[in-house]
Order: C-alpha cells, then sequence, then structure tokens
C-alpha cells in the first residue's frame, strides 16, 4: 500500500513527461495559400511578437504584390494586394519595429516608375489588419541618370533602417550604394561601391560592435566582408572563401571556391564568430594541374580570425543524383538563447536533376540544419512533399524552433503557391502531408584524429579516396582516422534502414 502510493507522483510525472514529448513532437503546421490568377513568389517573411507570421510576396505574372498574415497555427487571418498603374512596384523586404517606436509593420517597396523618372524606395506602415496607416517616398537621387533597380538588400537598427542598393544600366549593375534611412522617412549617408571593389551584395548585417557588416561578390571566385562605421565610412575589408585543402592521396589537392553569389549569407553571432552560408564549388586537380572533377554544395561555415581558412565547415550531403543549394532570400537565421550562445538555423534547397534530357533540375525539398554557435549539429532533416519549391526564406522562432516559407508548385510552367512550414525545436512537424527524414552528418570537419557520424545509426561505412578506391570500412557512428593521410575523403554511410548517404570530410 504504501508503495503505490509513493508511485503516484512518479507515475504522474512520467505522464505530464509523456504528454510534452507527444505534445512536442506534434507541434507545427503547413499552411499552403493559392489563387488561380496568380502565382507567387514569396520574397520574406517574418514571425512578429505576438507569433503571428506576416509573409510577402509578389506575382510572377504580373506587377501585382500581396501580404499575408498567419495566426500561430498557421490559419489566414489578413489578406492585403498591392497595385500600382504607373510604376513597376515590388514589395521585397519586412520589417517590424521594436515597442518603444509602437511596434508597427513596415513594408519596403522598390519602385521603378514607367516614365523612366527616378526610381524610389517607399516605405509602407502597416497596422494590424495590414492596412496602411503611413507612406513615405525616398527618391534614389544618387543613382546614376537612366539606372534602375537590380538588387536590393535591408538591415533594421535601433536608430533606422541600412540598405544596400545595386542600380544597374539596362540589365547590368553599375554599382551599389550603402545607405541609411531614419524612420521618418530621411536619407542619411550614402557610400558608393564601384564594380571593382563590390560587384553584388549578398546581405548586410551588425557585427556585434555596433558596426554593419556588408557580404557580397568583390570578384570572381571572390566573396568579401566589408565593415562599415555608422557613418558610412569603410573599416576593413576581408576576403574568403578562396582556399585549398592540403595534398591528398597521390598528390592531388582540392581547391575550394565560391560559387553562387546570389543566395550567400553571413552573420556575426553574439560570440564574434562569422557564420557564412552559401553554395560552394570544389576542384579537384591532379598534381599536374589537371582538373578532373567539379563538384557542388551547399556550406556552412565558421570563421573567427582567418577568413581565408574556416574554423569548421558543414557540407550538405549529396542524396542520390541530386545538389543542393542556400534557399533564395535567407538561408540562416539565428535565436539567441542567453548571452553568448544561440541555435543557428539554415535552410537547402534539394534539386534533383530530371531525366529526358531537361536542362533545369527540379527543387523536390528542403533540408534544415540546426546548430550551435560552433557548428555542432543538433538535428539535420529532409522535408519532402509533392511539388518543387522556390523562393524560400528561413526564421528562428521565439519557441526555439524554426518557420520555413516559400512557394511550391510547378517548375516548368512558373505556377506556384505560397508555402509555409513550421517545425518544433526537436526538428519535427507531425504532419502527415510532410514526409520527414533524419539525415546523417559528419562532424568534426575538417578532421584530424576521430570522426562521429550524426543523424542515423550508422550500420556500415565506407571511405573513398578522391580516386575512387575504398581505403577503409567502419562499423558503427564513431572511427578513428589518424592513419589516413591528409585530404578529400567520401563516407558512403548505410543506416539502420539500409538507406545510404555519402558525407565529404577533410582530413588535415
Amino acid at each position: 500500500m504504501t508503495s503505490s502510493i509513493c508511485n503516484k507522483p512518479i507515475l504522474l510525472c512520467l505522464l505530464v513527461v509523456l504528454l510534452e514529448v507527444s505534445h512536442a513532437q506534434e507541434k507545427g503546421f503547413l499552411t499552403t495559400y493559392s489563387e488561380t490568377n496568380h502565382s507567387w513568389l514569396v520574397s520574406d517573411a517574418l514571425e512578429t511578437s505576438n507569433g503571428e507570421i506576416i509573409i510577402c510576396s509578389h506575382d510572377y505574372w504580373g506587377e501585382g504584390n500581396m501580404l499575408l498574415k498567419l495566426s500561430t497555427e498557421g490559419d489566414v487571418l489578413a489578406r492585403k494586394l498591392i497595385y500600382t498603374t504607373d510604376t513597376i512596384f515590388k514589395a521585397g523586404k519586412l520589417f517590424q519595429l521594436s515597442e518603444e517606436r509602437g511596434g508597427e509593420l513596415v513594408v519596403i517597396c522598390l519602385c521603378s516608375p514607367n516614365d523612366g523618372s527616378i526610381p524610389a524606395l517607399q516605405f509602407r506602415y502597416l497596422d494590424e489588419s495590414l492596412e496602411v496607416s503611413w507612406i513615405k517616398t525616398i527618391p534614389c537621387t544618387f543613382f546614376d541618370e537612366g539606372n534602375g533597380f537590380f538588387d536590393a538588400k535591408f538591415l533594421l537598427s535601433n536608430t533606422g533602417i541600412y540598405a544596400a542598393l545595386t542600380s544597374k544600366h539596362g540589365q547590368i549593375p553599375n554599382a551599389v550604394f550603402l545607405t541609411k534611412i531614419d524612420f521618418e522617412g530621411n536619407l542619411h549617408n550614402c557610400h558608393r561601391l564601384e564594380r571593382d571593389s563590390m560587384r553584388s551584395v549578398c546581405n548586410l548585417f551588425h557585427d556585434g560592435e555596433g558596426r554593419v557588416g556588408l557580404f557580397g561578390n568583390i570578384g570572381p571566385s571572390y566573396m568579401g566582408i566589408l565593415t562599415f562605421d555608422q557613418s558610412m565610412n569603410l573599416l576593413s575589408r576581408d576576403s574568403i572563401f578562396q582556399w585549398s585543402s592540403p595534398e591528398g592521396v597521390g598528390g592531388d589537392f582540392c581547391h575550394y571556391s565560391i560559387m553562387d553569389m546570389i543566395n550567400g549569407q553571413a552573420t556575426k553571432l553574439p560570440n564574434g564568430t562569422c557564420i557564412v552560408s552559401s553554395r560552394l564549388l570544389e576542384s579537384l586537380y591532379e598534381p599536374n594541374g589537371y582538373l578532373y572533377a567539379d563538384d557542388r554544395s551547399a556550406i556552412l561555415a565558421k570563421y573567427e580570425n582567418a577568413f581565408h581558412q574556416p574554423e569548421n565547415m558543414l557540407v550538405t550531403e549529396h542524396m542520390n543524383d541530386s545538389v543542393e543549394y542556400p534557399a533564395f532570400y535567407r538561408s540562416i537565421d539565428f535565436r539567441e538563447t542567453d548571452a553568448m550562445k544561440c541555435d543557428v538555423f539554415q535552410c537547402v534547397i534539394l534539386n534533383e536533376f530530371p531525366q529526358f534530357g531537361l536542362l533545369q533540375p527540379y527543387p523536390t525539398g528542403i533540408v534544415v540544419t540546426k546548430t550551435d554557435q560552433e557548428l555542432n549539429v543538433e538535428w539535420k532533416k529532409r522535408y519532402l512533399r509533392n511539388g518543387n519549391y522556390q523562393a524560400m526564406t528561413i526564421n528562428a522562432t521565439a519557441d526555439g524552433g524554426c518557420l520555413v516559407v516559400g512557394s511550391i508548385g510547378d517548375y516548368q510552367s512558373q505556377r506556384f503557391d505560397v508555402f509555409a512550414l513550421k517545425i518544433n525545436e526537436e526538428g519535427a512537424v507531425g504532419l502527415d502531408e510532410i514526409q520527414e527524414e533524419n539525415m546523417a552528418y559528419v562532424y568534426p570537419n575538417p578532421a584530424r584524429e576521430t570522426v562521429r557520424i550524426g543523424g542515423v545509426v550508422a550500420k556500415e561505412t565506407r571511405i573513398y579516396n578522391t580516386l575512387g578506391q575504398c581505403v577503409k570500412t567502419f562499423r558503427g557512428n564513431e572511427y578513428s582516422i589518424e592513419d589516413l593521410s591528409s585530404g578529400l575523403y567520401f563516407f558512403r554511410v548505410r543506416d539502420e534502414k539500409n538507406k545510404l548517404q555519402t558525407l565529404r570530410i577533410i582530413v588535415n
């Protein structure tokens, strides 16, 4: 009798824990929104302070723009169309101001008048129903005569909004202008970067010390991080993503360089580490300098001091005959968990090359990775649903999970609907409509002594060198690599479900 009474609190605690785990696994939502006469390509999304979701998109077939508001469960609460008759008008970026400034939503639009007059930025302040409460138009008088918008990136600060605006002459990028605009719509400071110093901008970010970082393309196969003070004065310039691994088997070596300047992104974490998400080109050379293999993949790399060599690097694994590349508009985001720690989320779009001689690959799924600030992976999963994916963004949410928003539809007909997927902090979705798969990953990378396989239970792993020769076979999830020469290797992992995944790792 005494024993049964003493066990009741334990049973109740176990029941509570089981209920909480069940709830955590089921947490999440999937929302798709479609309209017959529109093909919506998502350009931005954000989670508001009360947990609601605002999505911004533009019509692939026309000049219309749409704002969509979702509840915390993914239900559509409001929809607002933005049309103009005398200008090409594209809603491109969303912000929510701080509570001290009223917590208003701001959508920034790029305006290119049909009569060829000066392009402009338009700030639209929105109320809770997405109705416009205030509009401010800022002419881009600093553009060269006859130039229009090629691209624009924005960054919210405590005192205003930074903008990196790329002008174009015809269809050719001309120059990058780094500007700052206060919350009343007044333009302050403008720094011009010519094409020989900055070709295109991937994103803007805070460097953690009151300065602004600009990540972009500074030349063929070179990416750069430029740092500016609040008056737009250039403080530093670092080039990255141009490095080679040590010589490997048979004297060959692997040369890495950036490939995709459109989807690359960088940010500075609270501990001062620079994290970069981008697409990597891996070129394998023989000792005589002959190129015999190219590979393209998405990476997540960590830099501390030497920007030419990453401190740690995650390479997205290939699934069968597929390639991966970072999400189009925002491929990484992070959430601070305390003063010096954070969770980092990366979204990669999975492409599978179709058969029958078609030139373009189909985006068929997304891969989401959650790491800590040292790039130690907490989970890595692939999410599939019927359709082709485009124009994705990822947002770290306040509950420790993430939100992936984008467009899904038919790649060939360019018919897309809005797609929003909420993933909980453990990587679970809990929805029948989504195929959710654990993916293998290898760490640390680069490695010296011991490597581990995470994400799956590894039944057997075969290690191949760049010549395609199997040099070692292991069982289990942890291996010693002390007897391997420096260089690039491929791990062919067979998991408990007999699924094969190929991982790449640098041994140095």
